[in-house]
């Protein structure tokens, strides 16, 4: 039965099989096992669900443990503390913010950041060639031609931008830390991952089902839940999960509440969000003192600058935007309309659309 089909299960019958899942993986393993807790909504109810498993079977609480990155909300921090001495905390050897200044910063996507950092910095001809141009490929199911390996055209600027751009972060600060600990404790992890969250998820479920055996193992008991599923759950049980999924008042204003938790300051995937309010946006009002320090001293302004993102930053004459053919210079906004200056030449375009552009 494909994923699809079990997403339409019952949700009784989706927690009659995450307790089965949890019992085969358990019992494999000799109860070498850990909870791979992020003090997110679904790992919450994941350690719900696996402590109705332990009660069951008259077994101890499963530990957890949670991998403090460093750059994590405040809120899942507090409330990661309020699980008390049941959770084993890890932390990388260098800080969210000494990757930025090492490594640089985490735009657009993981795999663009990655091939971007390659074109700015490899030595190799070749690696440099197929990240701005690709290499042409054909599909072995429809004989079609299609180019792969490249940045995409519309993140190419940044290879020649003054800023380092990295994918480098996600190993130093989530694996490196947790490869460790397992290493030192023998303990599996137990991740509370949705399939259908990303392709990726998708295709891993659809390969191994919810349990792994390898070199590490891995069990996903709620890979066939939805989003909805988890809403539900924490419904019917009076679940407490982190504020941080709540709208909260501050200063007279309401914040909305974030769908997604993760790496707080993490810029992959922000462009797909509401520019007027991106978690970026909502950082700034929830923590002001930690969003004001990552935005200038560490310059994390100036790199969503050129990602597109402005957080108060209003455009004005002066800047310099990056468009489709390249950089223009603004030299007048009047009403809707502003005037560029491209290589002498001066043309007008619409406010809403040059506001958006990319800048300098």
């Amino acid at each position: 039965m494909d994923l699809q089909e079990k997403q339409k299960w019952s949700l009784e019958r989706k927690i009659f099989h995450f307790l089965e899942v949890l019992e085969l993986y358990y019992s494999n393993l000799e109860g070498k096992v850990y909870i791979a807790f992020s003090g997110g909504k679904d790992s919450t109810v994941l350690v719900f669900l696996a402590d109705v498993f332990c009660k069951t079977h008259g077994l101890p609480p499963i530990p957890l443990v949670f991998n403090n990155t460093t750059n994590e909300h405040k809120q899942i921090l507090e409330f990661v503390k309020s699980f008390g001495d049941r959770v084993t905390w890890l932390r990388p050897k260098i800080t969210f913010a000494q990757s930025l200044e090492k490594n640089g910063f985490p735009l657009v996507s993981k795999e663009q950041a990655q091939r971007i950092s390659e074109a700015k910095n490899t030595k190799s001809d070749y690696l440099r060639n197929l990240r701005l141009d690709g290499v042409e490929r054909t599909s072995k199911s429809s004989d079609k031609k299609y180019v792969s390996g490249k940045i995409s055209e519309k993140w190419k600027y940044l290879v020649y931008e003054d800023i380092e751009v990295t994918s480098k972060c996600c190993d130093i600060l989530k694996k490196q830390p947790v490869a460790k600990f397992e290493k030192e404790s023998g303990l599996s992890p137990i991740i509370g991952v949705l399939a259908e969250e990303s392709n990726l998820r998708k295709q891993q479920y659809n390969k191994n089902g919810c349990i792994e055996y390898g070199k590490r193992n891995k069990c996903k008991p709620l890979s066939i839940f939805t989003e909805e599923d988890i809403w539900q759950i924490i419904k019917n049980h009076n679940i407490k999960i982190c504020d941080v999924y709540y709208d909260q008042e501050i200063d007279g204003e309401i914040v909305k509440g974030e769908d997604r938790t993760g790496c707080a300051y993490c810029a992959f995937g922000v462009n797909f969000e509401d520019p007027e309010n991106t978690k970026f946006h909502r950082l700034q009002k929830r923590e002001p003192n930690r969003f004001n320090s990552f935005m200038d001293k560490l310059g994390y302004r100036k790199a969503l600058r050129l990602q597109g993102v402005f957080i108060n930053d209003p455009l004005v004459v002066g800047d310099t935007v990056i468009t489709k053919s390249g950089k223009a210079i603004v030299v007048e906004i009047l009403n809707d309309t502003v005037t560029l200056m491209k290589d002498d030449i001066s043309y007008k375009e619409p406010f809403e659309k040059v506001s958006k552009y990319p800048r300098t």
